[in-house]
């Protein structure tokens, strides 16, 4: 019985010189008790190497833990007697028969690489290149196994380029294998495991690390030792390793490769040009009309930083062409290849060769000679004496394994000629893992509660990632914030140029992560979840599911704060309803059956229809106009500017109006003023449409001419400038309003004569804002007729002869010339403007809604309107306030009614008298500055029930009826009659005279002093509803605030005297108040602590 294999070996006359395969353990232990008697594997460039070795031993207990994860060198004598070494991890180990004396083993030796097969993880990576990945991985597995420290080294010497840093990459769910093999694949970048030393001298030196050569370019793979190999038939003797077969192999491949991808930065797709091969594929046929294109849809580009804070390459079409040129390469390099069986020993995968004696290849040029080694298959064994040979057959028999081979070695190699590329083969939806749903955490900066950057996407941390394993990077990846990713997209129900939705994730949600194309290189967020203590959303704060499940909606969240807005629908049956809410000051939009915010399914009804309530301020705007009205419009079947019943009762109150003004003009007493602007205001309404607009325009224009001129004239601007806002091409009226005018010559010199007219009797302020007026006629005639406007804003058309009240006439003088014909000119425009729009707009063949003509306001109730305040209420016109109903207007007032009126109060009863009474007090009748006069068609009654009536003059009391006069002044009384003087008195006394005295009640002086500054010369190119205006008086210290009008002017300024005032025209902020001196009693000064704001509170005690 041998205790060692190699005394039983040497026994049988089996020496170490006599062998062919030696194996050499790093257990010292096994280097005794096993002999190696077979080898048999595979060597291939950008796959690896994997052997399986036949052991004999004569210990038939060697535990098989002794033998994995222990290295192993087998070395192979070469026909020149080198030994060619091929070293490995042990990984599997198998016990086979055994017969007493030999028990057989079968290992399975593999390249270090295959540890990253037993490792499968998940993790990303930020701003690394592929080089730099690799190295971190391979640092990792140095510094944690010392199997793979002692097994493997890196070697980079052969990558040529710079490769481009991407901005995310992300291990999923793969084994470190497969991780960084996609990532070369994807480079075009291959890998070898080669030799640390090829040969050796001694089986029994020590177990060197081999290599991973990662290349990029054929000049990193080098030549065989023997630089060239025989080509020699098998059956002629050979001293030497040479090649028996050498086969060729062609397979048709695509000959045109095209590439494309979603450039997100350019908004397009990205196309590479097509590549065809350049490989001849047929002798029949050329590769373009073969027409075998492939076409790839490959993953979108990736977005870098948009500030480059990554330091990431930017996406760019040089890299799909890199792709595209891969591709094609690889189908070259599938082609054609050449299966070479062979006896060469030291025949390294990876290194090429030079062919010779080949009769074929010889006939190639030396460069088509060179074949460079892809694979390996290769099998060797020890010649053992015939006795063991068959003991040992009996024993794999028994154990089911193969049996030995006649044939000593051999191997068959995989070549192609030295000049084609070589690239590993890479289809992305092979070799990328399969991507799914994730759950990840929004992050971002301490103290940032929403995180994004200029396209809104934000950084989350994936849940799988591990400290330990971002430790190369600061922890990148599991810090929980900003670096824990790159930018990521989120996708959003709506996104258009600069419109869409938009719906910020913030830190701390819980997002779901999907992938394009697939590749879990390139997340997006495809939506959030509510789980565990992240409830779902509780609109107002309140209730949870499934008690509140029939409300839907959004509820946002003040960053930094407790308050919300939300939108809510309450699709509760009985109570359904909208709101729009902002928690500041509770302003909400509540629409429907109203209930109070729900904790449960129900709850308590707060009204129905609409409320749009603030605890804060509030404003209503509508740059053309407003309806609030009360009439019903059920199912909202009509426009909604629908006015019809408002229009009704307006017209009726005009009616009604007008014909009471008819009527007091019969009677001697003054018309209302507004009834002539009333019809502008009522027909501005119910309008269906601009082509309604602009006719009513044109029809109120018309009636303004024939019933006014002088008020058409100064309003034709805002004539012109309505219609502009109806017709379809507006930026074009000015200037065919100017071509239609330098047509009508006459009317342009009717209205010079009317201006020269109008400067023949103004005043020289008048003629001072009249001055280049009709220089612009020609020029500008539209600026020149809202000029005119302006200055004769003022001008009635009953004050025919000019007298104005603004004084801007002599008193007097006559107009003697009419601009008819000028503005018969305007009428004739406009009605052709309004008929080509209506033409334009008939073509479109769409109904149009009701529209207003003017930006005004309406209120319409069927059952009242109320206005009540427990303070003071104001209505302010710049012209007229008309008050018109079918029944009574009353005024009550628990104190006074007081009515001032600038010029004159005038009251008309057509019916049923006017009365005047006073319960208490006295009943006072002035005319501080003329006569009164009472005028009856019947009695005239003075009385006085309890008291005297007294009539007093300082001149004369006249009184006169039919015929007879008695007149009393301060030269007596005198009596005068055609008649007879009778005078009944039951004494008559006649005494000397007397003369009486009187009191005459002295009465104020009624004349005031009022102007207003006309700035239009000053400011003609400012928009005057830009502009203000304070005038100060500086002998009452009073202030006066207000803003310029339409026409340039400010408002009435009035005092009781002649005085100075200080007008200050501008805009706001453009100048400021001081008041240098000023009487202490009538004002209080407010000062901030800069002392920089002044304001000025006027004392109640002065109420000028």
């Amino acid at each position: 019985m041998f205790n060692s294999i190699y005394k039983m070996l040497e026994s049988f006359g089996f020496g170490s010189q006599k062998r062919a395969v030696h194996i050499h353990f790093s257990n010292p232990a096994l280097n005794t008790q096993v002999f190696i008697q077979r080898i048999e594997g595979e060597h291939r460039i950008n796959q690896g190497l994997k052997a399986e070795i036949l052991c004999l031993s004569t210990n038939a207990y060697l535990p098989l833990k002794q033998f994995i994860g222990g290295r192993v060198a087998v070395d192979q004598v070469t026909d020149v007697g080198q030994l060619s070494r091929l070293t490995g991890v042990i990984t599997s180990a198998s016990q086979g028969q055994s017969d007493g004396a030999l028990t057989v083993y079968k290992l399975t030796i593999e390249d270090a690489t295959t540890l990253w097969h037993k490792r499968r993880n998940s993790r990303v990576f930020m701003s690394k290149s592929v080089r730099e990945i690799t190295e971190i991985l391979f640092s990792e597995w140095q510094s944690h196994s010392t199997l793979f420290a002692a097994s493997l080294s890196l070697n980079l010497e052969g990558l040529s380029r710079d490769y481009d840093v991407r901005p995310f990459v992300m291990q999923s769910n793969e084994t470190d294998a497969e991780f960084l093999t996609r990532l070369w694949r994807s480079e075009g970048i291959n890998w070898l495991i080669d030799e640390q030393a090829p040969t050796v001298l001694s089986s029994s030196e020590p177990i060197q690390a081999q290599q991973l050569r990662l290349m990029d370019d054929n000049q990193a793979f080098t030549a065989l030792g023997r630089r060239k190999i025989r080509f020699h038939r098998s059956h002629a003797t050979e001293p030497f390793d040479s090649i028996t077969s050498f086969i060729a192999e062609r397979h048709l491949q695509s000959t045109t490769v095209q590439t494309q991808r979603w450039q997100a930065q350019h908004l397009a797709q990205d196309q590479s040009q097509a590549v065809l091969s350049a490989h001849q594929h047929s002798d029949q046929q050329d590769n373009e009309s073969l027409g075998l294109e492939q076409v790839w849809c490959v993953s979108p580009a990736w977005t870098a930083d948009l500030q480059g804070e990554d330091q990431a390459t930017s996406a760019n079409s040089s890299q799909l062409d890199r792709l595209n040129q891969q591709l094609n390469q690889y189908h070259e390099l599938q082609a054609k290849y050449f299966t070479a069986k062979s006896s060469v020993r030291d025949a390294q995968v990876g290194y090429w060769f030079e062919m010779v004696d080949h009769p074929e290849i010889e006939q190639h040029v030396s460069a088509e000679r060179e074949f460079l080694i892809l694979g390996k298959v290769f099998y060797n064994q020890n010649n053992l004496p015939k006795e063991l040979l068959q003991q040992i057959n009996l024993l794999l028999k028994g154990s089911r394994w193969q049996g030995l081979n006649e044939e000593r070695q051999a191997n068959e190699l995989f070549v192609v000629r030295r000049e084609v590329k070589i690239v590993p083969e890479y289809q992305a939806w092979i070799h990328r893992p399969a991507a799914y749903p994730l759950r990840a955490k929004v992050v971002g900066p301490e103290g940032e509660e929403i995180y994004v950057d200029a396209w809104g996407r934000i950084k989350v941390r994936f849940m799988f990632t591990r400290s330990d394993d971002h430790a190369h990077d600061g922890g990148a990846g599991a810090n929980d914030n900003d670096t824990d990713s790159a930018w990521v997209d989120v996708l959003t129900p709506w996104a258009g140029e600069g419109y869409g939705a938009r719906f910020h994730p913030r830190v701390g949600e819980i997002v779901v992560i999907d992938f394009f194309e697939g590749d879990v290189d390139r997340p997006f967020v495809v939506g959030r979840i509510h789980e565990a203590e992240r409830h779902q959303t509780m609109f107002d704060v309140k209730g949870t599911l499934p008690a509140t499940k029939k409300l839907s909606g959004i509820r946002s969240q003040e960053v930094a704060g407790q308050g919300f807005n939300q939108l809510r629908f309450d699709d509760t049956t009985g109570q359904i309803s909208v709101q729009l809410h902002s928690s500041h000051g509770a302003s909400q939009l509540n629409l429907g059956n109203l209930s109070h915010p729900k904790e449960t399914e129900n709850s308590d009804g707060r009204g129905e229809g609409f409320e749009l309530r603030t605890d804060q301020w509030g404003a209503m705007r509508a740059g053309k106009g407003l309806l609030i009205s009360t009439y019903a419009q059920d199912q909202a079947v009509a426009d909604h500017l629908a006015a019809s019943e408002a229009q009704s009762i307006l017209q009726q109150g005009h009616d009604s109006m007008h014909m009471l003004s008819t009527l007091a003009v019969k009677q001697q007493t003054d018309a209302l003023n507004v009834i002539n602007r009333l019809p502008k205001l009522i027909q501005s309404v119910e309008l269906k449409g601009a082509n309604q607009a602009l006719q009513a325009t044109v029809g109120l224009f018309k009636t303004a001419v024939s019933q006014d001129p002088i008020s058409a004239l100064k309003t034709c601007g805002g004539f012109i400038e309505d219609i502009q806002k109806f017709g379809q091409d507006t930026d074009n009226l000015i200037n065919e309003f100017k071509d239609y005018f330098q047509d009508a010559e006459a009317s342009i010199e009717n209205l010079k004569a009317f201006i020269d007219n109008l400067e023949e009797h103004g005043t020289d302020a008048l003629k001072s804002q009249l001055q280049g007026v009709k220089d612009k006629l020609n020029a500008d005639p539209f600026t020149a007729l809202k000029d005119v406007g302006k200055v004769i804003a003022n001008v009635d058309m009953r004050d025919f002869d000019l007298t104005s009240a603004c004084g801007s006439f002599n008193k007097g003088s006559k107009l003697d010339v009419n601009p008819m014909q000028a503005l018969g000119s305007m009428q004739g425009f406009m009605e052709t403007y309004a008929q080509e729009a209506e033409q334009t707009q008939d073509t479109q063949n769409q109904a149009q809604a009701k529209i207003f003509r003017q930006a005004l306001m309406l209120l319409a109730s069927p059952n009242g309107i109320a206005l009540t305040t427990p303070e003071d209420i104001v209505l302010q016109a710049s012209q007229d306030i008309a008050e018109s109903a079918q029944g009574s207007i009353n005024l009550s007032a628990q104190k006074n009614i007081i009515a001032h009126a600038q010029d004159k109060v005038s009251l008309f009863a057509a019916q049923k008298g006017l009365k005047a009474f006073a319960a208490k007090g006295k009943v006072e009748l002035q005319a501080q500055d003329d006569a009164i006069e009472a005028i009856a068609r019947k009695v005239i009654k003075l009385i006085s029930t309890e008291d005297k009536i007294e009539i007093t003059s300082p001149k004369e009391i006249v009184l006169t009826a039919g015929g007879s006069q008695l007149k009393i002044n301060g030269d007596g009384i005198f009596t005068t009659t055609g008649g007879k003087f009778e005078s009944k008195a039951g004494q008559h006394s006649f005494v000397g005279g007397a003369k009486v005295s009187y009191e005459v009640p002295e009465l104020p002086c009624s004349s005031t002093f009022s102007n207003r500054l006309d700035i239009y010369n000053l400011f003609w190119a400012s928009d005057f509803n830009q502009l203000s205006y304070k005038a100060f008086i500086p002998e009452t210290n009073a202030f006066i605030a207000g803003v310029i009008d339409e026409h340039g002017r400010t408002g009435k300024i009035n005092t009781s005297d002649p005085t100075k005032v200080q007008v200050l025209v501008g805009s706001d902020g453009e100048w400021g108040l001081r008041v240098e001196s000023f009487d202490e009693d009538d004002f209080s000064i407010d000062k901030n602590v800069n002392g920089e704001n002044l304001e000025i509170n006027h004392n109640e005690n002065n109420k000028d």
